[in-house]
C-alpha cells in the first residue's frame, strides 16, 4: 500500500538539514523507527522515518550511518510545531530518548487515540494493520517487521519501513474528528502529555535490593512449607480419590488440587459449596481448617506470584526492575502494569522495604487522601461530605460516628476501620451481604448482616447527595458514563450500577493522576529527580539527598495541583514522605 511517491534515504548531516527543512512545511508528521530488538536499554535505533503531510516523499534516517551527526537537526525537528503523529509512541519515545533526542509536544498516538474511541468496547485490535485496515480500508504488509534491522538493509525493508511512517497522518486525519465528535479532545490531549512520564517511569525503573529479597523468599518458603505440614495434619484422615500404600492416616491431600481439598474439607463435615476466598472466609471463624488452608494459600501466592519471579526481572544492565506501564490498562481509565507487575507487589513492610533508592539518594513518596471518598464527593454533590471535606475533617471518623451514633470524639480505631469499609463499598451501591463480605475480606472487619444494614441505612441518610446520585443513574438506565474530565466508557449490554457508578469516580482519580505526571515530566526535564513508578493514586520519585525536599515539596504541590484541576467543590489533598524504602510510607 504506497501512499508516497520516493522514498529518500538519509545518510549525511546535510541530506538530514534539507529533509527537516523541507518537513518544516507539514502541520502533520509522521514519526516511525525500526530498532535492532525490543529494549532500549540494550538495543539501537537504526532507521527513524519521517513522512509530513504535505510531501510525496518519507525521509529514512539511517542512524548507523549518521551517528551523533543527526543529533542536533533532529532535537530542532523534534522540538518543532509540527504535530508528530506516532503509532505506540511510548516505544518509539524511549528508544529516542536512549538515542538522546527527546520530542516536544504536540504528539498524537493513533494507538491510544484508537482506544479512547473505542472507550472500553472490545471492537477488535489497536494494531497499525487494525487501524490502516479499519480507518483507510487498506492492509499493510507486516512481514519484515520482524527482519533483522543490524545488518545491511534491503529494498524490502526500506519500503517496509516508509509505509508504516507515511500512514500515520492519514491515521490521525481519521481518528482525530472522531475524538471531536466523541468529546474526547481533553482525554486525548491527557494521555498524549503523559506519555514522557511513562517513558520516564519505564526507563528509570526501581531498584531491588536482591540481597533482601532473597533472604525473604527464604523466609516465605520455610513459612509455606510449615503451613502446609500443619494443613496436612489438620486434614488427615480425611477422604480423598488418593489413597496411601502405608493406610490412611499417612495419606496427604494435595493442597493445589481445587477437588482434593474440596473432598477432602466435606469429608470432615464442613459445608463447604466451593473453594473460593470469598466463601472460604465466611467459614474460617468457625472451622481451624478452614482458616489454616487461607494461611496455608495467602503464603503459597506470595511465594509463587512474587517471591520467586521478581528478580529474574532486574535487568543485567542497570540492575533495576523496569515494569510496563499500560496507559489504558483498564476500561476506567488507570494504569496496569505488568512484567513485573509492581501493582500487586503485597503492601507488608517485608515486600516494600526491599525496593530502594540508589546510594546516595532518597524515594519520595505521595499519594493522594481518601482520592475516590473526595471525587464521589464532588460528582454527587453531597453536602455534608463536601462540608467535611471543607473543614479538614476525617471523614472515615464521621462516617463511625453517623452509623454507630456516637460522638465523633468517642469512636474507636476498630469502628473508624469499620467505616472505611462502609465508605468505599457503598459509594458503589454494595448491598448490605456485598458490604458485610467487603468489609471481612478487605479490612478484616466482622459484622452481623443486621449491622450491615444498620450501618447502610444510616450512610444513605446522613449522605443523601450520594443516595440521590445513584437513584438518579439507576434511573437513567444510560449505556455510557464519563469522568469529570470527559472520558468516555461505553457499554454494548445495559451495565451494572456498580459499573456505572465505579467508572467516572475511578476514572476520574486516574484522571487526577495522569495530570499529575504530566506536570511532573515536564517540571523534572534537565533534573536529576527521576520519576520511577504509579501505583493507583501514589506517585514514586527517586532524588539525591540533598534535592529530596525540593522533590517531596513539589510532588505534593503538583499533585494537587492536578487534583484542582478536576474538582472544584472538594479539595485535594496529597501526603508526601521521604524514605529509604518504598515501605515508609
Amino acid at each position: 500500500m504506497a501512499t508516497y511517491s520516493k522514498l529518500v534515504r538519509i545518510v549525511d548531516r546535510q541530506a538530514l538539514i534539507d529533509a527537516v527543512s523541507d518537513l518544516s512545511s507539514s502541520k502533520v508528521v509522521g514519526v516511525d523507527t525500526e530498532t535492532t530488538g525490543l529494549d532500549p536499554l540494550v538495543d539501537r535505533i537504526r532507521l527513524i522515518q519521517l513522512a509530513g503531510d504535505r510531501l510525496d516523499r518519507v525521509f529514512v534516517v539511517d542512524l548507523f550511518e549518521l551517528g551523533d551527526a543527526c543529533i542536533d537537526p533532529l532535537n530542532k525537528f523534534f522540538t518543532g510545531p509540527q504535530v508528530k503523529v506516532f503509532h505506540n509512541a511510548k516505544f518509539d519515545l524511549k528508544f529516542l530518548r536512549r538515542a538522546g533526542l527527546r520530542v516536544s509536544p504536540p504528539v498524537f498516538d493513533t494507538m491510544i487515540a484508537s482506544q479512547l474511541v473505542t472507550a472500553g468496547l472490545q471492537v477488535g485490535g489497536h494494531g497499525l494493520n487494525d487501524l490502516v485496515r479499519q480507518y483507510l480500508g487498506k492492509n499493510l504488509d507486516k512481514s519484515s517487521q520482524m527482519s533483522d534491522w543490524s545488518r545491511e538493509l534491503s529494498d524490502e525493508q526500506l519500503e517496509y519501513a516508509a509505509r508504516d511512517a507515511a500512514v500515520l497522518p492519514r491515521l490521525r486525519a481519521a481518528l482525530a474528528p472522531l475524538l471531536v465528535r466523541n468529546g474526547l479532545v481533553d482525554t486525548a490531549k491527557l494521555e498524549f502529555d503523559c506519555l514522557n512520564a511513562v517513558v520516564d517511569m519505564e526507563l528509570n525503573g526501581m531498584r531491588l535490593d536482591v540481597e533482601r529479597w532473597q533472604a525473604l523468599t527464604r523466609q516465605l518458603k520455610a513459612e509455606m512449607q510449615r503451613a502446609a505440614a500443619e494443613l496436612q495434619t489438620m486434614l488427615r484422615g480425611a477422604s480423598v480419590d488418593e489413597v496411601s500404600l502405608f493406610g490412611p492416616e499417612y495419606q496427604t491431600v494435595n493442597l493445589d488440587s481445587t477437588q482434593q481439598v474440596l473432598d477432602a474439607l466435606r469429608s470432615l463435615g464442613i459445608p463447604v459449596q466451593g473453594t473460593s476466598r470469598a466463601h472460604l472466609t465466611s467459614l474460617a471463624s468457625d472451622y481451624p481448617v478452614v482458616a489454616a488452608l487461607l494461611e496455608y494459600r495467602d503464603i503459597a501466592k506470595k511465594v509463587q506470584a512474587f517471591a520467586e519471579s521478581l528478580p529474574t526481572f532486574v535487568h543485567q544492565v542497570t540492575g533495576r526492575i523496569h515494569p510496563t506501564y499500560h496507559q489504558l490498562g483498564a476500561s476506567t481509565g488507570r494504569f496496569s502494569c505488568s512484567d513485573p507487575n509492581l501493582q500487586q507487589i503485597p503492601r507488608g513492610v517485608e515486600f516494600r522495604s526491599c525496593f530502594v533508592p540508589d546510594p546516595g539518594c532518597k524515594m519520595v513518596i505521595a499519594d493522594y487522601s481518601q482520592i475516590e471518598l473526595r471525587v464521589a464527593a464532588e460528582i454527587s454533590k453531597d453536602a455534608r461530605m463536601i462540608a467535611a471535606y471543607r473543614q479538614g475533617q476525617d471523614l472515615h471518623r464521621l462516617t463511625a460516628s453517623l452509623v454507630t451514633g456516637k460522638d465523633i470524639g468517642e469512636v474507636t480505631k476498630d469502628e473508624r476501620q469499620a467505616a472505611k469499609a462502609v465508605n468505599f463499598g457503598l459509594i458503589y451501591a454494595m448491598g448490605a451481604a456485598g458490604l458485610r463480605a467487603y468489609a471481612r475480606d478487605t479490612y478484616g472487619v466482622e459484622m452481623t448482616m443486621d449491622q450491615a444494614e444498620t450501618f447502610r441505612h444510616r450512610f444513605f441518610s446522613a449522605y443523601k447527595g450520594l443516595g440521590e446520585w445513584h437513584r438518579s443513574v439507576a434511573a437513567s438506565r444510560q449505556m455510557w458514563t464519563r469522568t469529570i474530565g470527559g472520558r468516555l466508557r461505553s457499554w454494548r449490554n445495559d451495565p451494572k450500577l456498580t459499573g456505572l457508578l465505579n467508572t467516572p469516580v475511578q476514572g476520574t482519580a486516574a484522571d487526577i493522576v495522569k495530570k499529575a505526571l504530566a506536570l511532573l515530566a515536564e517540571a523534572l526535564d534537565g533534573t536529576d529527580v527521576r520519576i520511577i513508578g504509579s501505583v493507583h493514586d501514589e506517585v514514586l520519585l527517586e532524588a539525591p539527598a540533598s534535592k529530596a525536599e525540593y522533590a517531596a515539596e513539589l510532588l505534593k504541590t503538583t499533585m494537587e495541583k492536578a487534583g484542582a484541576h478536576y474538582l472544584k467543590l472538594v479539595p485535594i489533598v496529597a501526603e508526601a514522605r521521604i524514605a529509604d524504602s518504598w515501605a515508609e510510607k
